[in-house]
């Protein structure tokens, strides 16, 4: 059974990018039916001496208080939704009291920003350890629901993708994109068959596998379009890229694992390639609930 996302943790940072992030929960939140949504800023490290914060004991106080009260103006000004809102600043470790924040309020969802000039090295490290699903959207990016693209592998997150998506948009008529990305092995030599011929044959069975996965979900008012794809020279991520922005898609939805899972605590590297390379669609990565065990253990990692 797929939980709605009900609990939204979003992540501020402070810079112009924060409009567009509120602005976009509150988009999200009227389409998932949210019931709850946390604000949430971490102000670094002060690095100030011990001497200086003796004498002035009240300085970390006032500025965690006065950056609240920015980001309530904020919030006044850009969310025009009725789900209820909360807003919480820490100071820290940026990446630690995300993850904190997000297991402690047992998230559905995390929402970060990327900006476009970014590197994606905070993004990927919250995807690496989220406790939750994850949605990064590029600066500037308004989110919409007409047109998403699911990566499928017909594994059990394939279906699991598929499944948030069709709950997500259960009331809207959205066209979502099914694409494999299918090779042929080189062993084909063997079975007397060209390279063309075999390839056919890999599709066959790639069209059963999917005509297989979608009879686990149940369709409502959107329309699946498959899209198959022969991936010629192993660069998987790049092809699924490459086609969701030839079809001018809203929303890119996948696994943080594939077949090839291993530890449910980690990303696969698919998934963390896709997050490095993609700077203007939003990406929802989707975790199993619950597969993420002991997060607070991992973050003394960080």
């Amino acid at each position: 059974m797929i939980a709605p996302l009900k609990k939204i943790v979003v992540c501020l940072d402070h810079t112009d990018m924060d409009q567009g992030l509120i602005e976009n929960a509150c988009v999200l939140s009227l389409v998932a039916g949210t019931t709850e949504i946390t604000f949430l800023n971490v102000i670094k490290d002060f690095n100030l001496p011990d001497s200086v914060l003796k004498e002035f004991p009240n300085l970390l106080e006032k500025a965690l208080e006065e950056r609240k009260l920015e980001i309530k103006e904020l919030i006044s000004k850009y969310f025009k939704c009725d789900t209820p809102t909360k807003i919480l600043v820490k100071q820290g470790s940026e990446t630690k009291e995300i993850l904190k924040v997000a297991n402690e309020s047992k998230s559905d969802l995390l929402i970060i920003g990327r900006k476009k000039v970014s590197d994606s090295v905070l993004s990927t490290r919250i995807a690496r350890r989220s406790p939750c699903n994850l949605l990064v959207i590029p600066e500037k990016e308004k989110l919409k629901f007409g047109k998403i693209f699911i990566p499928v592998d017909f594994s059990d997150y394939s279906r699991l993708s598929l499944g948030r998506t069709l709950l997500l948009t259960e009331r809207l008529k959205s066209k979502v994109y099914l694409q494999n990305v299918y090779n042929v092995p080189s062993s084909y030599r063997y079975s007397g068959k060209s390279y063309s011929e075999f390839a056919e044959i890999m599709k066959g069975h790639a069209s059963n596998d999917l005509d297989i996965l979608i009879k686990k979900v149940e369709v409502n008012s959107q329309e699946l379009v498959p899209v198959f794809t022969l991936d010629k020279n192993e660069n998987v991520i790049d092809l699924i890229y490459k086609e969701a922005k030839k079809k001018n898609v809203d929303m890119i939805v996948m696994g943080a694992k594939g077949r090839s899972a291993t530890s449910a605590l980690f990303i696969g590297s698919k998934a963390e390639r896709m997050i490095r390379i993609n700077d203007s669609i939003p990406l929802m990565i989707i975790r199993k609930k619950g597969a993420v065990a002991g997060i607070l253990e991992t973050l003394k990692d960080l």
